[in-house]
């Protein structure tokens, strides 16, 4: 089995795994307070991690396994659709996070605007779906382009047309970002050699944002091989192993927070110090074998 299988399918699950972990104790605990438009980019990228793992799922790490058609086709989409999808969740928790640092006090938070967090919230998810509808349909017209390549562990549409589409949506949501990263690093540096009476946001939020700025500069690789597919390049498969690691970057970035650690050292302390029912001796008499009472 090559390795390059093992290890392209074990950080897809590594993400998966650890962003649905991080996402379900953020939603849980009352101690951990995240932006809503946080929560949308761990949905998008867990979406992402499981789209490239489905055959894995089904086939396992069989690489001789033929996939159903219609779910060869259906991975196909996603893997097309979900990059554009990551791109633009990433883009809104960015931009949320400048409007909070460049802002801070000095305007009502980005909240008490309904329609543009609703924006921020839903847009990536309906360009998403249509973009994963017209690839799907795409893939059901061509039937006969959708394959999965040998040692390969997704299918793909073997037509150049959807992968110029999807690294060109990638490479301008991702181009985009460049400003709003600018803009959001001169805000940073502003707060951070600001003293507390003068700074315009709480500490702990400028971790957070400082956070986003972070992994929103390595989604930078996404619009390097958003490039690479716009000009026809032949990729080697290291470019999706280096791909692969942007949700587990994700996970380190945004888990390795002292509130998440807070709580996970919470609850487990609760775990272990749940109170266990005491064992009760049943007090009912017995009789012995001559038929007298004895007490227990």
């Amino acid at each position: 089995m090559p390795t390059l299988f093992y290890t392209f399918i074990g950080l897809q699950l590594s993400g998966a795994i650890g962003m649905s972990f991080i996402f379900l104790t953020v939603v849980f605990s009352p101690l951990v307070k995240r932006c809503s438009t946080w929560y949308t980019f761990c949905v998008s990228w867990i979406l992402s991690c499981f789209s490239y793992s489905l055959l894995f799922f089904v086939g396992g790490s069989d690489l001789s396994h033929v996939p159903n058609r219609n779910l060869c086709i259906t991975q196909a989409a996603l893997i097309y659709s979900v990059p554009t999808l990551t791109a633009l969740t990433t883009l809104s928790l960015l931009v949320h996070s400048w409007y909070n640092v460049h802002f801070g006090i000095s305007r009502p938070p980005l909240e008490a605007n309904y329609k543009t967090v609703i924006t921020l919230l839903v847009a990536p998810y309906i360009i998403w779906f249509f973009m994963f509808l017209g690839f799907l349909l795409f893939g059901l017209a061509h039937s006969s382009l959708v394959n999965r390549l040998s040692k390969s562990s997704y299918c793909i549409i073997t037509s150049a047309i959807p992968a110029k589409m999807s690294s060109l949506f990638v490479v301008i949501v991702t181009s985009s970002m460049l400003p709003v990263q600018a803009s959001l690093g001169l805000s940073l540096c502003r707060n951070l050699y600001h003293n507390d009476s003068t700074s315009t946001i709480s500490m702990p939020t400028l971790q957070v944002v400082i956070r986003v700025m972070v992994f929103s500069f390595l989604t930078l690789v996404a619009f390097a091989e958003g490039v690479i597919y716009i000009f026809d390049l032949s990729p080697e498969p290291f470019v999706d192993i280096i791909m692969a690691w942007l949700p587990v970057f994700g996970v380190l970035i945004f888990g390795m927070q002292k509130d998440i650690f807070r709580t996970w050292i919470l609850w487990t302390t609760r775990l272990v110090k749940s109170p266990r029912m005491p064992y009760r001796k049943d007090s009912t008499p017995s009789l012995t074998p001559d038929n007298s009472v004895r007490s227990d």
